[in-house]
């Protein structure tokens, strides 16, 4: 093994791990709500898969948190990518064969698996005066990443589907083969991670905020592929092309923005950015395929950068607000409850749905007075100390 790559720096490394994973989820877990649309054309399915994910990852949550405070890092990592590879296999090859629920569950596993991993090495390297660098940063390697990957997906997934399973197997077995030959960067991050502090209690109004988070990432992920898929036509490949120039579209905005965020006044920033947030769902709830290109494009747009921009604030704010606390805690508080919020939204959506006949952008108009949940969201006020 190279020596370049056993020496990682903690950010290169965790760089890394979430560019490879954002390449390996654009092959294929993304395309998942078009799959099971093509399947099923009705939300309902959906929505039970997406409660099944929540449900899994939950699961997943309490076996995660041994290994973890346990020390076993690498075996964590190695776990990311055989859950992954897993998923893809089965969507690949049997997903017209798989129970909605076993295909959830795995789903969840994998969520699990690999967002805990994500957050816990974005909040090693972060300090109180780069969050929002890095998560700028952040924003423009892995949306690049992505899209290179759903590019790919796209081509092969229906015809040559045993390409994308390969390139998987391939950089998830070098990933863990670089792993697995260190532990400097897992030592390290493993310290940081304070899992043996005391439990700080979460006010309620985190847990509210985190229980309607949880369902709006899904809504804004999930339901809006397939959203995004209708109207360009329900063409794999023109949706895939979609996505990737609004990919570069938002690069572009972000490379110009991203150093600046740190420096403005965050607590006026934030709602400017939830007001643009809730301007994005209206927009989600009225755009339509009948509209012309041109409109549709620009409509696209405006709420990627809507959401892109929100996220970038609120997870700023996330992080700023977990140094203040048992960080390892605060995230794991976090994932919990905003897995609970996915489970009982989309478990009552998918029996609504089994009941009354609707469609997605109905769902977008009421979920609007929800967002002002965020405004809960309170702004940290003491000093947050620096790591790196």
């Amino acid at each position: 093994m190279s020596p370049l790559f056993s020496k990682l720096a903690p950010a290169s490394y965790f760089t890394l791990f979430s560019a490879i994973h954002s390449f390996v989820i654009g092959l294929l877990p993304f395309y998942l709500p078009i799959l099971i649309w093509q399947q099923y054309q009705h939300l309902a399915p959906l929505t039970e898969f997406i409660a099944w994910t929540g449900v899994g990852f939950v699961m997943a949550l309490w076996g995660w948190h041994q290994l973890f405070t346990r020390g076993y890092w690498r075996t964590l990592i190695v776990l990311s990518f055989v859950f992954e590879l897993t998923l893809i296999y089965v969507a690949l090859f049997h997903v017209t064969s798989t129970n909605l629920i076993t295909l959830g569950l795995l789903n969840g596993l994998f969520n699990c698996s690999y967002w805990m991993l994500q957050r816990i090495l974005f909040n090693s390297i972060s300090g109180s005066n780069n969050t929002g660098r890095l998560f700028g940063n952040l924003q423009l390697i892995l949306g690049l990443s992505l899209k290179l990957g759903i590019l790919f997906g796209g081509y092969f997934m229906q015809t040559q589907p045993w390409v994308i399973f390969t390139l998987t197997l391939i950089v998830g077995v070098g990933f863990c083969a670089m792993t697995l030959s260190s532990l400097t960067t897992q030592s390290f991050v493993y310290q940081q991670s304070d899992h043996a502090q005391p439990k700080s209690a979460l006010s309620l109004r985190d847990k509210l905020v985190f229980l309607v988070d949880g369902p709006f990432l899904y809504l804004e992920s999930y339901l809006w592929v397939v959203s995004i898929y209708h109207l360009t036509n329900s063409d794999t490949s023109q949706f895939s092309l979609t996505v990737i120039a609004l990919s570069l579209a938002l690069a572009v905005i972000f490379y110009f923005i991203k150093n600046t965020i740190d420096k403005q006044p965050q607590y006026r920033l934030y709602q400017v950015a939830t007001l643009l947030y809730l301007g994005g769902w209206l927009l989600r709830g009225w755009i339509s395929a009948d509209w012309n290109g041109f409109a549709i494009g620009l409509g696209l747009l405006s709420i990627a950068f809507a959401t892109a921009l929100f996220r970038l604030y609120f997870n700023k704010r996330f992080y700023d607000k977990a140094k203040q606390q048992a960080n390892y805690h605060y995230l794991i508080s976090k994932s919990l409850y905003s897995q609970l919020g996915i489970v009982l939204f989309f478990s009552a959506l998918s029996a609504l749905s089994n009941l009354v006949t609707f469609n997605i952008n109905q769902v977008y108009w009421a979920v609007i007075p929800l967002i002002a949940v965020y405004v809960l969201y309170q702004q940290v006020h003491k000093p947050i100390a620096k790591w790196v």
